[in-house]
């Protein structure tokens, strides 16, 4: 079939360590070697280069053909300007290159795209309707205009928010995020990568990785922690010294770790008993935005027993007793229960751990890309006739 040209228009500015950036250059990278022309429009601080595409390729250890330009902007470090001078840019009819369809995962410039007449692929994971319920309006006009070619959730959870607007089933698709499977070597065994992180081999360890943050409900984690002191806890992907992080310190089983490396990250998992996402409804009904989490899916891949809450998210990949453990939201006590039967259930952890990585088998990068890549091409095939 006739390859698509791709404008991924982002406002973010790189490099990051943020999630998105991982995502959004996945995505992109992968939609690339299914060769489509993929081009990524980004801000630059105005008398900068900004980044090339081997530099973003390098940065976020990805693969493929991709094209980088740039939009001019005055405002480095304000992000909340930085966003609005980007979809201002696209808003006023700034030039943008030739292309099929314009791809983004920033609300602001989608309904700028839209609203300027361009073919619009929107890719989000937040709820915006019910996070946000002023937005309906704003949404429901934006997404009823013909030049709204269709979004991508990453949970059903998001996209049945945009469906009780009434917008049309068919423009609104669920395709979840990935991983890259190069980061996980079959061969490679929890003591394996031990030894390469120095790490204690005779201590059970529970595993966090991903931002520090109270918003990803983190202190839960903690809590878990005061309640199992057998177990050493790791929280992986500090970028400074916050609440949590102090916090941490008054417990004699938590380390508190930096951000690190994607491969490097990917170890941590694998050196885990358990792998957690914090027993806490916070970062879904509180911040709004941790949908999904994209941590999840490495989880997976790692091929680890997995603590998790029962959110509705979580539970359209996860299923409490098959391939993860899940407690309910806030419960600490339950959570911390939990916890305990399975650290000292080596044969349930190994059956919990089999299944999270068969779950996870056909959610790479390139699985995303070639259902992304369906999707648009049926959305293209209804705008021919």
């Amino acid at each position: 079939m006739t390859k698509i040209r791709i404008l991924y228009a982002w406002d973010r500015l790189l490099p990051t360590t943020a999630t998105d950036a991982e995502q959004a250059t996945s995505t992109m990278a992968a939609l690339a070697r299914r060769g489509h022309q993929v081009t990524a429009l980004l801000p630059r601080l105005r008398g900068t280069e900004g980044i090339s595409a081997d530099e973003l390729r390098t940065k976020f250890k990805v693969e493929g053909p991709l094209n980088v330009l740039h939009v001019d902007v005055p405002f480095a470090t304000h992000l909340a300007l930085r966003k609005a001078w980007y979809a201002a840019y696209i808003a006023a009819g700034g030039a943008l290159p030739a292309h099929d369809l314009v791809y983004t995962r920033n609300s602001a410039t989608f309904i700028a795209l839209v609203a300027r007449g361009a073919q619009t692929v929107y890719d989000t994971h937040r709820a915006w309707p019910d996070h946000v319920p002023p937005s309906k309006p704003l949404f429901r006009a934006v997404m009823q205009r013909d030049n709204f070619v269709g979004a991508l959730f990453h949970s059903e959870y998001a996209r049945q928010s945009y469906l009780r607007l009434g917008i049309d089933a068919a423009r609104l698709r669920t395709i979840r995020n990935g991983y890259d499977p190069t980061r996980f070597r079959s061969d490679v065994s929890r003591d394996d990568a031990r030894r390469a992180l120095d790490l204690p081999l005779d201590r059970k360890l529970v595993v966090y990785t991903g931002h520090i943050s109270r918003l990803k409900g983190l202190d839960t984690l903690l809590g878990l922690a005061e309640r199992t002191p057998e177990a050493l806890f790791l929280m992986v992907g500090s970028e400074g010294d916050g609440l949590v992080e102090r916090a941490a310190k008054r417990h004699h089983n938590v380390r508190v770790l930096p951000w690190q490396p994607y491969q490097v990250a990917a170890q941590y998992m694998v050196s885990a008993d358990v792998l957690v996402l914090p027993p806490s409804s916070v970062g879904l009904k509180v911040a709004g935005h941790t949908v999904l989490p994209m941590k999840l899916f490495g989880y997976l891949a790692a091929g680890r027993a997995l603590l998790a809450p029962a959110t509705p998210d979580v539970e359209e990949l996860l299923t409490h007793g098959d391939n993860a453990i899940l407690v309910q939201p806030g419960d600490i006590g339950a959570a911390a229960a939990a916890l305990h039967d399975l650290l000292h259930d080596d044969v349930g952890r190994a059956r919990l751990a089999m299944h999270a990585r068969a779950t996870g088998a056909e959610l790479t990068w390139d699985a995303r890309a070639e259902k992304i890549e369906s999707f648009l091409y049926e959305r293209l095939a209804t705008r021919e006739r």
